[in-house]
């Protein structure tokens, strides 16, 4: 007699899989963007650093094919990433290669928020664990994203960001990171101070569009819930039920004998 393995539908491995990839994404990008401190202690460490992107690239290419969005453009800033943060990792203190490393790692991920963003809002059948997890990575590359164009500004023009413990000294990328999570957070400790007009403008954006995000999020969560739970008024009312004494009881059948 021969066994056969039990069907599984497709639409349920699609969402199994798509689960699978938001959460190894959420993963990599966590190590990323809290675990930077290790690239303070050298070349080594900082190559290590950089391979956990590849993490981070690869789960983000698998999220945005299932999305069914253009794989081309996302394939060349991988691959521009990829050489921009080989060089990066061997000669930190090059400028062409720092600024080459922060455009391309903004730029993919933008794009992957972009996706992400597009799976939270447009998608009406979602599994709720699958939005959790990508509006969670949403949230943390937001951090990434910023603390990469506060960056760039502080190399293209210097000045624009400060450090009262280290006055007339830019602040590392490191410490821009530490900052973008610091402001979207709404806490502004004060160790990173943003000096020009437009790095101010850029915290302030930072600051209120993610507070927005959060909140919009929310309400999304709790309205696909809602309607997902059953209604009071789809179950059975008592009064719609036949009451058992009118029709079984004797004295119904007495008068329908006579």
């Amino acid at each position: 007699m021969q066994i056969r393995a039990p069907h599984i539908p497709p639409r349920a491995t699609f969402r199994a899989r798509s689960t699978w990839n938001l959460g190894l994404l959420l993963f990599f990008v966590v190590l990323l963007q809290f675990g930077y401190p290790v690239t303070l202690r050298g070349e080594l460490w900082t190559g290590l650093y950089m391979l956990l992107y590849a993490g981070m690239v690869l789960f983000g290419i698998l999220t945005i094919r299932d999305e069914r969005q253009p794989l081309v453009p996302v394939f060349v800033l991988a691959g521009s990433f990829a050489i921009f943060a080989t060089w990066f990792s061997f000669d930190q203190d090059n400028r062409s290669a720092t600024l080459g490393m922060l455009i391309t790692v903004a730029l993919f991920m933008m794009a992957l928020n972009i996706t992400l963003m597009r799976f939270i809002f447009r998608r009406g059948h979602a599994v709720g664990l699958d939005l959790i997890l990508a509006a969670v990575c949403v949230y943390v590359i937001f951090g990434g994203l910023f603390g990469a164009i506060f960056s760039v500004m502080e190399i293209l023009e210097p000045g624009s960001f400060e450090d009262p413990a280290t006055p007339g000294e830019s602040p590392a990328w490191q410490q821009l990171v530490y900052y973008s999570y610091i402001t979207m957070s709404t806490v502004g400790y004060g160790e990173v101070l943003p000096l020009t007009p437009w790095a101010r403008s850029l915290a302030t954006f930072q600051a209120v569009a993610c507070t927005l995000f959060l909140t919009i999020v929310i309400a999304r969560l709790v309205g696909i819930w809602s309607s997902s739970a059953p209604s009071p008024s789809s179950a059975p009312s008592p009064s719609s039920t036949p009451s058992p004494s009118s029709t079984d009881s004797p004295s119904g059948a007495a008068n329908g004998d006579h």
